[in-house]
């Protein structure tokens, strides 16, 4: 009976601090940092309280993705002690640098993890509690796409569309993440009210102009076309892509084709040999495998990025520093970000750590299957990585799915 009221503890925790996390902001005039400031400390004591109740409840199971994630984490220490900064890295933020993303965070981000295999349970109620608030933000990022935002007008930050997530490339990998879950949540119940998740993530997706989860969503809706064999799903599945036109059409019309303008600078943007294509990314792909160059095995350590480009006075960081005026911290890739950040040999235990629970979890896909919806969202998510970074306001979310996906089956209920 203990056991299990510490486990329903956990489980309650865990949806509460996914819920929750995305909507914290401090909305004072004069903080550098109105977005992050506040979800840190949260994340921080969320994941404590956490792992107290996990050696409260002292069963540890260590089966192979959790021995590839421990093994994970032991490189990444070993980064974080031998780097340029070695405070910097283990805490992930100083007065002058980090996105508080150093060894403490990612161990909090394994304990979430960890926790959600063994101890979270997924069904329709909360399942819909927490997607009714996350609704909320993406109302909100569509209001900002039409410029309906007191707080950015108050705060005068620059205009664009983020909600409470503090960017709008995070803001399109949170919306990319939930609009995909969201779909599969319609599609299992086919409750045309729960509709509306869908193709409200998708208009938050829009909002943010971020072209690199666009073309994520692309490759997952080709994914999912073989689902179509199955014919119970079929209408559910046209229904969704019909509101995601619908929207499309809609905020395409009312932007004044905005929308459809900068779908047409896809295909310049993909052009690698041109070192500013996406947005610049070339050149910081470029400059973050100098330092995978430089530093191949341990990295120059986490949220040391910026450190070592200046340190080992980079002339394409230089180059981009000069043009645009700002400094690089993150790869814009995360696969690249942590071979330079971690090593490479960190790079190739994480990549195990996400096949393993790919494979051990490849005979529960059958489309319709909570498993099979869990799948596709962290494949979106994994896909815009390449494109995007990780960040306290998003990976949490991650790292709970990914937990939730590599759980026993027994543990997802109907009702």
């Amino acid at each position: 009976m203990k056991d299990k009221s510490i486990s329903s503890r956990i489980d309650k925790i865990l949806w509460l601090l996914v819920t929750i996390l995305p909507l914290i902001i401090i909305p004072i005039k004069g903080i550098p940092d109105i977005f992050n400031v506040a979800k840190a400390p949260v994340l921080a004591l969320s994941s404590g309280y956490v792992l107290y109740l996990l050696f409260k409840f002292g069963k540890f199971q260590p089966v192979i993705e959790t021995k590839a994630l421990i093994g994970y984490l032991i490189l990444v220490f070993i980064a974080s002690l031998t780097a340029y900064k070695p405070l910097l890295a283990l805490t992930g933020v100083s007065l002058t640098a980090g996105r508080f993303e150093g060894f403490i965070t990612l161990f909090f981000y394994a304990v979430l993890f960890y926790a959600a295999r063994q101890h979270m349970r997924i069904s329709e109620k909360n399942v819909l509690f927490f997607i009714i608030v996350q609704a909320l933000i993406a109302a909100y990022a569509i209001a900002q796409f039409f410029m309906i935002d007191p707080l950015v007008e108050y705060f005068n930050y620059t205009k664009g569309s983020y909600a409470t997530i503090g960017n709008q490339n995070f803001l399109a990998s949170w919306a990319l993440m939930l609009l995909v879950f969201a779909s599969g949540f319609y599609m299992k119940h086919m409750k045309l009210i729960y509709l509306i998740f869908p193709a409200l993530f998708f208009g938050a997706l829009l909002a943010s102009n971020t072209r690199g989860c666009w073309l994520a969503l692309m490759v997952v809706i080709l994914v999912s076309l073989y689902f179509l064999k199955f014919s119970k799903l079929r209408i559910s599945y046209f229904a969704v892509l019909g509101s995601f036109l619908l929207v499309f059409l809609t905020m395409n019309f009312l932007s004044k084709s905005k929308i459809q303008h900068r779908t047409k600078t896809i295909k310049s943007e993909l052009d690698i040999n041109n070192e500013w294509a996406g947005s610049g990314r070339a050149l910081i792909w470029k400059m973050s495998y100098d330092i995978v160059h430089e530093h191949p095995f341990l990295g120059a350590g986490p949220e040391n990025l910026k450190e070592a480009l200046k340190q080992t006075k980079n002339k394409r960081a230089q180059q981009y520093a000069k043009l645009t005026g700002h400094t690089v911290d993150k790869a814009h890739n995360d696969f690249l970000h942590i071979a330079a950040v971690s090593g490479v040999p960190t790079l190739f235990v994480y990549i195990f750590f996400i096949l393993v629970i790919f494979v051990k979890q490849a005979k529960n896909f059958a489309f319709g299957s909570a498993k099979s919806i869990l799948a596709l969202a962290l494949l979106a998510y994994l896909l815009q990585s390449l494109f995007n970074i990780s960040v306290i306001s998003v990976a949490p979310l991650f790292w709970v799915f990914l937990g939730l996906f590599a759980s026993d089956n027994s543990r997802f209920t109907v009702n």
